[in-house]
């Protein structure tokens, strides 16, 4: 057991080697917590700082909007140019014309027939309608850009099953479309288009091209 000298007592050499002993001892231990609780502040800076970064940087992913609609006709096709009564506006099912649409994105003075892009939604594909007097240059690039960043098919490799193109009869500036759904916005959302495309890609009543 270490004795203490009461205060004003002189050391012998031997307690002064043991006092000085301690007293590096002590200061090697404050020393340990100092550097301890330094390592541990920066820590939880460190964490704090990259759950900040976190929370800005991550991004849910965008979930599929729109509602279902009554499916209507036959799925008959009917010659090229011929009337069609579709019922809803605008409309997501139904008799169709022969062939389908190309994919691509339709600028406003190349508007796709109905009975062709109904036609590609029995295909399963999507197809994004825009009002031309709705929606201007910028809202048709972002639309461009909506086609360019939509994934292939798995079943058809290299094809973007989307057509987007412009379309008149519909009470806002976009719609997408696929068999039996439709999703309307008054403006360019690409996530929510894209989601909506995601959900029923290949999904429509006839798995082909």
């Amino acid at each position: 057991m270490t004795q203490v000298s009461p205060p004003g007592a002189r050391l012998t050499s031997r307690q002064r080697r043991i006092e000085e002993q301690r007293r590096k001892i002590e200061a090697h231990r404050q020393d340990q917590r100092r550097r301890r609780l330094i390592w541990v502040g920066v820590a939880v800076v460190v964490a704090l700082a990259l759950l900040v970064i976190g929370s800005f940087l991550y991004r849910p992913p965008v979930q599929a909007q729109g509602h279902q609609v009554p499916i209507e006709g036959n799925r008959q096709h009917v010659p090229q140019g011929s009337e069609v009564d579709y019922r809803n506006r605008p409309p997501s099912s139904g008799d169709h014309y022969d062939n389908p649409a190309g994919y691509a994105f339709y600028p406003p003075n190349r508007q796709v027939p109905t009975g062709n892009w109904v036609h590609n939604l029995e295909h399963g594909a999507t197809v994004v309608l825009y009002r031309p007097d709705l929606c201007d240059s910028t809202c048709q690039g972002q639309l461009q850009d909506v086609f360019n960043s939509a994934s292939a098919s798995s079943y058809f490799p290299g094809i973007k099953k989307i057509v987007i193109t412009p379309y008149t009869d519909m009470d806002h500036a976009i719609a997408t479309v696929a068999w039996g759904w439709l999703d309307e916005m008054d403006q360019v959302d690409k996530d929510r288009i894209l989601a909506f495309y995601k959900a029923h890609l290949d999904k429509g009543p006839e798995l082909a091209q």
